[in-house]
């Protein structure tokens, strides 16, 4: 009710005006000629308001259809175009509907209908749509570059007619193999397409559908990062004590090497008929070799010490980077592949196959790429170590871990990690004697080891977007490669063959520079001299001679096939036509002398028993 008394007060308010301007005094006459008046100004126009839902509401009299399309259009931001022919006028007030309901409810009134065509409405009237719905089917080759024939398939078979069919190319063989035979063989070698027969416009429907799908994949750039780290101390500490009764230790024969190692000699011969004893550790076996040794000899004791403290830090970083298409795997392996013996039993038949233990550095990843700057990452990075011991069984220490996981783009995140802390306490002593305080201490060994170990993998994805900023980068890689290939043959011993080649190549090259052609060919003659595989300096010496330096091999067939090309091209006269006049031999195709003079010709035409 509020609704609708706020209409007739704006009604009202609206009509003031022209009640005021009606020449009568009968204010229901005036009333009458000022909404006469009213209705035949505001013919023509059209309310139309859309919700936030994306509804529309729509109020219009007696409207020409052409006017209420302009409405529609402009009011709900599409593309609407119509065919001459639709003609009409719209009375129609439409509460909350969508805009094609909308439209076909229209257009109805006034024989037409529409046509969706992507981002196009086309409005035709039944008569046309009829006809175009009766065109003659038509055929349309559509060529793929990156989707299947298969996938485009699946995505067009829905928008065709009932007459409408679809010709795809045949699959090809895909994936990577050793095997020859799965090189492909006769496959289809060119460009994947789809064959549409259908009306037209089910094909310009087909064929917009494919295009959207059918663009250039996304790459990603995933790089893994494996830190394992390990320390290990060893702390160990053995006294030997030693008492002989009835014997003096100085009066034994002895040998030593530098006090390192101390033998003490037999008993003499004296000392037989007296009583002997001995008391004695053996403590310091129980230390490592290495570390300090201290040892005392002196009347009746003996007394031998051993302290050792091993501490062992190892670090390993791997760091495996790879490059990939969006949803395809990628895998790269840098390590080594041991091979050993299986043997399999089936019935009484033993049937022995070779596998492969591979260690190394490996890093196998699949990406999906999604809009919303995340990527899905099915990961394995794994850094491991091992080999084949002697009775042929397989043995590996590794670090690996297999995840599923979500990054966003450009960031790195923590995929795995692992901290474990190994402490042993080793005590070995004489029983009871041990415990005592202070002199137990030589009476006993000690060995304290600690080991840690940490493990830490990171995860760093980057959806390649610049492609031509990837390749600068990629080039720019290149060029430290090759600086540092440089740098090695730098280091290397002046007086070697290919050293002192590269360093007469350049005195050439800076004579060659300063236009002193005598010394540069000298130069260039001696690095040649010293490395006669040397391209750039064969090369150089090309460009101060003015001429190219060939040495005849006398091979029959060595340019066999660019002589049929060149004959086929007209280039040469045939071997047994009568020569062109006009023809000249280039001189740098087999010779400075031409292609008539190349004794290949010679020996193959004398082979044959016929005259050059």
């Amino acid at each position: 009710m509020r609704n609708g008394w706020r209409w007739k007060l704006i009604l009202t308010c609206a009509l003031l005006p022209a009640v005021a301007r009606a020449q009568s005094d009968d204010p229901l006459d005036a009333l009458a000629q000022a909404v006469g008046g009213a209705r035949e100004e505001n013919q023509g126009e059209v309310e139309v308001e859309v919700s936030a839902r994306g509804t529309l509401e729509l109020h219009t009299a007696d409207v020409a259809l052409s006017t209420v399309l302009q409405a529609l259009a402009q009011g709900a931001h599409r593309n609407i175009i119509a065919s001459p022919a639709v003609q009409g006028t719209v009375t129609a007030s439409l509460y909350n509907v969508d805009f094609e309901q909308a439209l076909g409810a229209i257009l109805k009134q006034n024989g037409a209908g529409f046509i969706v065509d992507g981002d196009f409405i086309y409005v035709y009237t039944n008569e046309e749509l009829a006809k175009i719905q009766q065109a003659p089917p038509t055929g349309r080759l559509i060529l793929l570059n990156y989707i299947t024939a298969a996938e485009a398939q699946n995505i067009i078979t829905p928008l065709l007619s009932d007459i409408g069919k679809v010709t795809v190319s045949p699959t090809t063989a895909t994936g990577l193999s050793g095997n020859a035979e799965d090189g492909g063989g006769k496959d289809h070698a060119g460009s994947d397409y789809v064959y549409v027969f259908d009306r037209p416009d089910r094909i310009e429907a087909a064929a917009a559908a494919i295009a959207e799908v059918d663009v250039r994949p996304r790459q990603v750039l995933i790089e893994a990062t494996i830190l394992r780290a390990s320390l290990k101390d060893d702390n160990a500490l053995g006294i030997d004590f030693n008492i002989v009764g009835g014997v003096d230790l100085e009066m034994l024969g002895a040998t030593s090497q530098g006090i390192h190692n101390v033998t003490l000699g037999e008993l003499p011969q004296p000392r037989y008929e007296k009583f002997n004893s001995n008391l004695g550790t053996d403590f310091r076996a129980d230390v490592p070799p290495g570390g300090l040794t201290l040892g005392v000899i002196k009347d009746h004791v003996a007394v031998f010490l051993r302290a050792l403290e091993d501490v062992t830090d190892t670090a390993v970083i791997a760091n495996p980077k790879m490059l990939v298409l969006n949803k395809q795997k990628g895998q790269v392996i840098v390590g080594r592949r041991d091979g050993y013996l299986t043997t399999t039993f089936t019935d009484s038949v033993a049937t022995q196959t070779i596998e492969f233990l591979e260690t190394g550095t490996q890093l196998i990843f699949r990406p999906f790429v999604g809009d919303d700057g995340f990527v899905r990452v099915e990961v394995h990075p794994e850094d491991s170590t091992g080999g084949v011991n002697s009775q042929g069984l397989p043995f590996e220490q590794t670090t690996e871990v297999t995840s599923n996981i979500l990054v966003r783009d450009g960031h790195t995140v923590l995929i795995g990690g692992l901290f474990r802390e190994l402490s042993t306490d080793k005590r070995s002593q004489v029983p009871g004697v041990g415990n005592i305080p202070a002199l137990g201490e030589l009476f006993k060994s000690r060995q304290d080891s600690l080991e840690r170990e940490e493990v830490i993998i990171l995860l760093t994805v980057h959806v390649v977007k610049d492609h031509a900023l990837y390749e600068g980068k990629s080039a720019e890689q290149w060029e430290n490669i090759e600086n540092l290939r440089v740098g090695l043959r730098q280091g290397m011993m002046w007086h070697g063959r290919e050293r002192m080649a590269q360093d007469q190549y350049r005195r050439a090259l800076e004579c060659y520079a300063h236009g002193d052609n005598e010394k540069a060919l000298w130069w260039v003659n001696l690095a040649i001299h010293n490395y006669s595989r040397m391209t750039a300096a064969l090369q150089l010496r090309e460009k101060i001679l003015g001429e190219r330096a060939w040495d005849e091999d006398n091979v029959s067939t060595r340019h066999f096939l660019q002589r049929l090309i060149q004959i086929e091209e007209g280039k040469v006269a045939p071997p047994h036509g009568r020569p062109d006049p006009e023809f000249e031999a280039p001189p740098d195709l087999h010779g400075a002398e031409g292609l008539e003079d190349d004794d290949d010709s010679t020996e193959t035409d004398s082979r044959e028993g016929v005259s050059p």
